[in-house]
């Protein structure tokens, strides 16, 4: 088989449909070419056979009946996986119909990074197929009168031209200039190549793939992380020999479901620490670049980076260093 699609789920049973329904339009052979995992982590209703739309694959279902979090997920659905290359997707995104076809043609020693893109108007909806609002979003939905251009429906993924959802999006995960900021400058990078020693900082959450054979050689997502853990796994698979590359055509729709978006400096689950532990320069320079883009006021200015190619020069070894570690 060639390509395993995991996806993890919690509590986004309307999304997850829409997610499955995307599939549905892939130009692979399901169960010869490509399978389904859905890993549901913990939602307060289980997903079960209702949650599959007509025309989408039939996926296999692996519930938790207590959360364990994003890199565990990810790890049980690679764990049954039978697909030469894994695809992690999560449950609230939908793939262009090339999207697995592109993956799969990737090399062994290649992770695949697909463009990604968000629907904003989404955002405010706990089922964007009918605009039903988030509990305490019902006048800022109200607000939004005519909802129609927002809703996204199962027969619009269907049947509907994909470019009309293209349409509909903007570049990057979430809304924001922020976002769009990191996006543009860590997808120009790997695009030019130009920063082979920090492209792990351009790997993806979702809409990236690696090849199963390395996820499992590597002991796959470290479950101390659960945020940038692709990150720090991308890491450890480039010291291996293995690059960071775009996936053209691959494109991925986020439909949006939070105000704001996913600060990378929050220090949310103290991800940092266990980062930091592995791969303390990495870390240091990462959150750096963060910083800088960020515009925070406390970091000097000879001490900020501003792009992947400075991050890169810096963990190039220094020649003197090098040559004074040689024995005499």
């Amino acid at each position: 088989m060639q390509i395993s699609v995991i996806i993890i789920t919690k509590n986004e049973q309307p999304r997850l449909r829409l997610c499955l329904a995307s599939l549905g339009r892939q130009t692979v052979r399901w169960e010869e070419e490509a399978e389904v995992i859905v890993v549901d982590d913990g939602s307060a209703v289980p997903v079960g056979p209702g949650e599959v739309p007509p025309g989408a694959p039939q996926p296999r279902v692996l519930r938790q009946d207590v959360s364990q979090g994003r890199s565990a997920s990810r790890n049980a659905g690679a764990a049954v996986a039978r697909g030469q290359r894994l695809l992690f997707l999560d449950g609230d995104v939908l793939l262009s119909p090339e999207a697995l076809a592109r993956h799969g043609a990737l090399g062994p020693d290649e992770m695949g990074r697909g463009e990604q893109r968000h629907l904003r108007g989404t955002r405010f909806f706990s089922d964007p197929r009918t605009g039903t609002p988030w509990p305490g979003k019902e006048a800022k939905v109200r607000s939004m009168g005519d909802l129609t251009p927002h809703l996204v429906t199962e027969d619009l993924i269907a049947n509907a031209p994909f470019e009309r959802l293209l349409a509909r999006s903007e570049a990057a995960i979430y809304p924001g200039a922020a976002p769009r900021r990191l996006y543009d400058l860590e997808m120009g990078s790997l695009r030019a190549r130009s920063a082979p020693l920090a492209e792990w900082m351009a790997a993806a959450g979702h809409n990236f793939s690696i090849a199963r054979e390395a996820f499992l050689e590597a002991g796959g997502f470290d479950r101390d992380i659960s945020i940038n853990e692709h990150r720090e796994l991308a890491l450890r698979l480039c010291r291996r020999g293995a690059r960071v590359v775009v996936v053209e055509g691959a494109v991925s729709v986020h439909l949006t479901h939070r105000e704001g978006w996913r600060d990378p400096l929050t220090g949310e689950d103290r991800w940092e620490e266990a980062f930091a532990r592995r791969h303390p320069l990495e870390t240091e320079l990462m959150l750096r670049l963060w910083r800088s883009l960020a515009g925070d006021a406390t970091l000097e200015p000879a001490q900020r980076l501003m792009t992947l190619e400075e991050v890169d020069a810096l963990l190039r070894p220094r020649p003197h260093v090098a040559a004074a570690l040689e024995p005499a």
